[in-house]
């Protein structure tokens, strides 16, 4: 299930992944500005733990669209993609989809190819 509000310059969005309710609240284009950045990014616990290293390299391969996309482990746990800095791994997914996407199941780490969404549920 996806709900969405609109708020003028704001966009909130809910979904369901499993069991988990993830919100995402980010002006209009998806991308949140660097004065809201204080708040810890979802990668966090996995750069803690060493699961992470900031500055890795995140990878999307999209195969049946001739598409690969990276991102890059930024230090407050959040992502950045094409410049722009995301909270979650799914929204910047969605920025690189261009509709909805789960990150948590799209992302891997470029190293060894795992995907992200294990490594938060090892946590």
């Amino acid at each position: 299930m996806i709900i969405r509000v609109a708020i003028p310059g704001v966009t909130v969005e809910t979904r369901t992944v499993g069991d988990d309710l993830h919100i995402d609240i980010s002006p209009d284009g998806g991308a949140t500005s660097p004065a809201t950045q204080t708040t810890p990014g979802g990668l966090s616990p996995m750069i803690e733990s060493g699961d992470l290293r900031v500055g890795e390299v995140l990878y999307w391969s999209r195969p049946r669209l001739g598409v690969r996309h990276e991102a890059t482990v930024l230090p407050n746990g959040w992502l950045s993609f094409e410049g722009k800095p995301y909270r979650t791994p799914s929204g910047a997914a969605v920025a690189a989809a261009g509709s909805q996407a789960d990150g948590w199941t799209a992302w891997r780490r470029e190293r060894d190819g795992v995907i992200i969404g294990s490594l938060r549920q090892a946590q």
